[in-house]
């Protein structure tokens, strides 16, 4: 629809929403409570005003980022076209400079499909995060005019997030389009960062070109770490052949098949797709270097994260299944040591790790992640063997009867927020779900994480287990970390089990 008429379609105010807009621009300014801000901004939603837009428009970067992040929502459920009009000369100017990033995430959440075309030259524009938002939008909007520049982002622009998050808008719309998608997208199987080719491998899935086959196959030999879990996927996605990652195979098949090629269409593969779908799901490449509860890796820059609050010190309930596995201790914090011990000495030596131990702080082994040789090896095992469960029901008797030993019982809780943020590398007080470029341009920055809890968050800057879950999987949004989560006890586990599969981890639950 062209901008002219959207702004004529502005509707009068009725007297009641005019009087809850006047009441918010009244009292929003009194208030001095965050939270009672945040109910004032929540209370526009619905609300059938346009000047609620650029009223909400300054606050996508206010200081305080709950105000800012309800922003955001209110201004992304605006459904109708003449709600967001006034938006228009915002978004083809690009003003205001602070906030038009945001918008434009907020114009791709809200599926504001009339401003395409004057997103569409922003992905020229010389700011890297002004570039990654409009690829995410024209993305969420599966606009096909979009393609050819995107493609250009995704095989030239210096930033790999911008590359990142291209790949991962011509994967939304590429079949169909594979002679312009496909060449950035097998291009970007050499960039040197592993989240560039983990997208580039997740946008040849749906692209699916011939070209890509040879390059795959030399990944399947050569490469090293976490990629090797996505190119296997990917050759089978492409050819739909039921080879093994044994890369002699593909080798082989490929010299003798390569001039005459034929790719099988969509629809050919279409009626295998659930057993590939299975097959892949469970697949872990032979190439694994380390393994932790069942789960192998061949990632080369893992970190663990363990609990150590208070009910670790409890004894599991299953006692007979954990006999049947070969535990002779049943505390829960002795069975994860012995599991994490085990997992630390099947590390091979091109592995960098580290370990997270956590309960209301977080407790790092080492500064940084270090090569997995035998002196290092011995330092985490003591590290290990010394953890003990913070606040236990020791300190909740001193706290009982009044004695001062009982400190340890406030930092005996479950900061679920604090440790998957510090082993992502991001500060736990920084903006949730805030994402800036340059998020994945170091080549060796952690791939994999293992989350091992036997329990519900309870304690940090946020505790709201699906706030957390949203808060996290923004902060991975471009850098593509796989966490594998495992738990002990009894608990409620929808939140362990989503942060796994939203992440293309796997889910282990060890036991009652």
């Amino acid at each position: 629809m062209p901008l002219g008429p959207l702004l004529l379609l502005i509707p009068l105010l009725a007297p009641q929403q005019d009087e809850t807009v006047q009441d918010f621009k009244k009292y929003f300014k009194r208030s001095r409570d965050t939270l009672e801000k945040v109910e004032y901004i929540q209370a526009l939603k619905g609300i059938d005003d346009p000047s609620i837009a650029t009223l909400l428009l300054p606050l996508l970067v206010h200081k305080e980022s709950p105000i800012a992040l309800a922003s955001h929502e209110v201004m992304a459920s605006l459904s109708k076209p003449e709600l967001r009009a006034s938006l228009a000369e915002s978004i083809e100017k690009g003003k205001p400079k602070a906030s038009f990033p945001i918008l434009l995430r907020v114009a791709g959440d809200g599926g504001w499909l009339e401003f395409a075309p004057l997103i569409r030259p922003h992905l020229e524009s010389r700011s890297e995060e002004v570039r990654l938002w409009a690829s995410y939008a024209l993305g969420r909007f599966r606009d096909e005019e979009a393609i050819p520049a995107l493609a250009l982002l995704a095989g030239e622009d210096k930033s790999a997030t911008v590359r990142v998050a291209a790949l991962n808008a011509l994967a939304k719309m590429g079949e169909g389009h594979e002679e312009i998608s496909g060449p950035p997208a097998v291009a970007c199987l050499s960039h040197p960062s592993l989240p560039v080719q983990a997208a580039a491998c997740k946008a040849l899935q749906k692209i699916r070109v011939k070209e890509a086959i040879g390059p795959l196959i030399g990944m399947l030999e050569n490469s090293k770490g976490r990629v090797l879990e996505l190119v296997y996927p990917t050759l089978i996605e492409i050819t739909d052949l039921q080879y093994s990652d044994e890369v002699s195979l593909w080798k082989k098949w490929w010299a003798r098949s390569e001039e005459n090629y034929v790719m099988p269409t969509s629809d050919e593969i279409a009626r295998r797709r659930s057993a590939r779908k299975a097959t892949n799901e469970l697949y872990r490449p032979s190439k694994k270097t380390g393994s932790f509860v069942g789960v192998a890796t061949p990632s080369e820059h893992i970190v663990f994260v363990i609990d150590i609050s208070g009910s670790m010190e409890e004894f599991v309930v299953d006692r007979d299944l954990f006999r049947e596995k070969g535990f002779t201790r049943f505390e829960k914090i002795e069975i994860v040591r012995e599991e994490v011990s085990k997992a630390i000495e099947s590390l091979g030596p091109n592995v960098y790790f580290n370990i997270l131990a956590f309960a209301s702080e977080i407790e790092p082994w080492r500064k940084k992640r270090v090569p997995a040789n035998s002196l290092n090896k011995r330092s985490a095992h003591d590290f290990l063997r010394k953890l003990e469960p913070i606040g236990g029901a020791a300190a909740s008797e001193m706290a009982q009867a009044g004695l001062t030993g009982s400190a340890g019982l406030g930092k005996g809780r479950t900061n679920t927020y604090g440790a998957l943020c510090r082993a992502l590398g991001v500060e736990p007080n920084q903006e949730a779900g805030v994402v800036t470029p340059g998020v994945v341009e170091k080549k060796d920055g952690v791939d994999t994480i293992f989350f091992l809890s036997d329990g519900i968050p309870s304690v940090g800057s946020i505790v709201e287990p699906d706030d957390i879950l949203s808060a996290i999987l923004e902060f991975n949004r471009f850098r593509g970390v796989v966490i594998h989560t495992v738990s002990i006890g009894e608990f409620k586990k929808d939140f362990m089990i989503d942060l796994a599969h939203k992440t293309d981890g796997v889910y282990v639950n060890l036991g009652r």
